[in-house]
């Protein structure tokens, strides 16, 4: 039935133009603005290479490498004073070498790098990405927008995870309300996926399918003995109620997720800035998230908290310090034959009754014949193996919700930017402590990320040349004990003109 939504809606507004019908932002409601022609049209061009080191302290496993250019074209029409809109958004991406889809990754690598040594980074990816990801239907004035088809959104559990060649991108319906000038009402409903590495839309999400730049379908799931295929689900519903103060320097959200077959979540986030010279601020986040219908990623029972708060300390520099602990959950069970607790406190073999922790979090530990399970993760289907959710020491290359852990972290950072805005500098160091009463494999992440404009950077959209550097060091303790890596670097290079 939804099939051909967004050029459906696309040709419904047409139609509808001059009814009370609306079509909106997602992220706010501005005024339409004159402009002095009906067409807007604008894009990027990208140029990334991304290496990882996998290989380390005896820890063998092969390293990666993937070079990818793309060119993204979007074109928005107005009407009746830009009340109505339709818009679109096409991507092209070429890595210049003999891999032309995800399936020719499997098999010797087609990126032109010598294998065994080095295999493609697809998190880029490596090969030929060719879509037309926006295509859309919008109405918004004053007080109302509304979105209508296949669209980039951003919510706190629904990313647009833009930190590749294209963001991740929706099929469905946004709706904002403004209530009056402090209070807002949003409600989304989306039916289908695409995620950054693909050119299709789907009803799978990051964990009920086998994305090439993702982990995907946790290990504790039937998955694999039912159906070689995805899960579909009908994607997810969302309902926020924001608010913004005026002059008081309070801004607060409230938002329920009901992710199809898998899971429900409430998230509270809130923030108050303090009008002085220092600009302190302190935040608050927290959210708590159980299995819902069919269950498909087994029984998940999870609760998140975090403070964060920051000052600046210059003109030019700033510094946060932020907090989070995702509570262990535990239950002694008996294990059913064929599944058992080995050396390393994993699970072995197909167990799907709960959401297991994953890359090194110990999960069981069994005494007399009865099994302790720990687990409590965070299920994120439209982030997880991302790094791009909500969670203040979230980091490049890993957060909490990446592992499925319960456990804490803290992350310290500071940023520079120059007195014209055109060198912006971070740097952060991140601990993770993804542990329990079995033990803990702490992690600690070292981030580095320097971008430079080449243009003026003034008001509103940047045009012109940028480049970005990012580099990611991570360690983990206890790998000889509960497996994962001992050691990953991580380097991002970033050549991009936005036009």
């Amino acid at each position: 039935m939804f099939k051909n939504l967004a050029r459906a809606a696309a040709v419904a507004v047409l139609i509808l133009a001059g009814t009370g019908f609306a079509l909106a932002d997602t992220e706010a409601t501005p005024a339409p603005k004159a402009t002095s022609s009906p067409l807007q049209f604008n894009g990027y061009l990208r140029s990334y290479f991304f290496t990882r080191q996998n290989a380390s302290n005896g820890f063998k496993s092969a390293n990666q490498a993937s070079f990818n250019s793309a060119v993204r074209l979007h074109l928005d029409y107005g009407m009746n004073n830009n009340l109505f809109n339709v818009g679109a958004s096409y991507l092209y991406a070429n890595p210049l070498g003999a891999c032309n889809n995800a399936l020719q990754q499997f098999g010797p690598p087609c990126t032109g790098l010598a294998p065994p040594s080095i295999n493609p980074d697809n998190t880029l990816p490596g090969y030929v990405m060719n879509t037309l990801y926006e295509l859309y239907a919008q109405y918004k004035d004053d007080s109302t927008a509304l979105r209508v088809g296949d669209q980039i959104i951003n919510s706190a559990w629904a990313p647009s995870s833009d930190s590749r060649l294209k963001a991740d991108a929706f099929r469905g319906l946004d709706f904002v309300q403004k209530l009056n000038p402090e209070w807002q009402f949003q409600a989304t409903d989306m039916i289908a996926f695409e995620n950054r590495v693909e050119s299709n839309f789907d009803r799978a999400t990051l964990l009920t399918s086998y994305p090439i730049d993702a982990p995907g379908i946790p290990g504790n799931t039937q998955k694999k003995s039912i159906n070689p295929n995805n899960f579909n689900t009908n994607g997810f519903v969302m309902g926020r109620l924001g608010y913004a103060g005026k002059g008081n320097g309070i801004s607060a959200n409230v938002s329920y997720y009901a992710f199809n077959n898998l899971a429900n979540m409430t998230w509270v986030d809130g923030k108050y800035q303090w009008n002085s010279k220092l600009k302190p601020f302190i935040a608050v986040q927290g959210g708590t998230e159980t299995n819902s219908g069919s269950g498909f990623l087994g029984i998940i029972s999870s609760s998140v908290y975090g403070v964060q708060g920051g000052v600046s300390l210059t003109k030019n520099v700033g510094l946060t310090l932020g907090y989070d602990t995702i509570p262990d959950k535990s239950v002694n069970v008996t294990l059913p034959a064929g599944v058992s607790c080995n050396a390393t406190s994993q699970i072995s073999g197909v167990y799907q009754t709960y959401f297991l922790p994953s890359g090194g979090t110990p999960v069981c530990q069994t005494n007399a014949g009865v099994t302790t399970i720990h687990y409590g993760g965070i299920a994120s289907p439209y982030s997880d193996s991302y790094a791009t959710d909500s969670l203040f020491t979230t980091s490049i290359s890993q957060g909490m919700v990446d592992r499925r852990s319960p456990g804490s972290s803290w992350k310290l950072a500071a940023k520079f930017t120059s007195n014209d805005n055109r060198v912006v500098f971070i740097a952060s160091r991140a601990m993770y402590n993804y542990g329990n009463a079995i033990g803990s494999a702490n992690t600690y992440e070292t981030n580095l990320d320097a971008q430079y404009f080449l243009n003026h950077v003034g008001k509103g959209v940047f045009k012109g040349w940028s480049i970005r550097e990012r580099y990611a060091e991570r360690t983990i303790q206890n790998t000889a004990l509960f497996g994962g890596t001992p050691l990953f670097k991580y380097n991002r290079t970033q050549l991009e003109y936005d036009f």
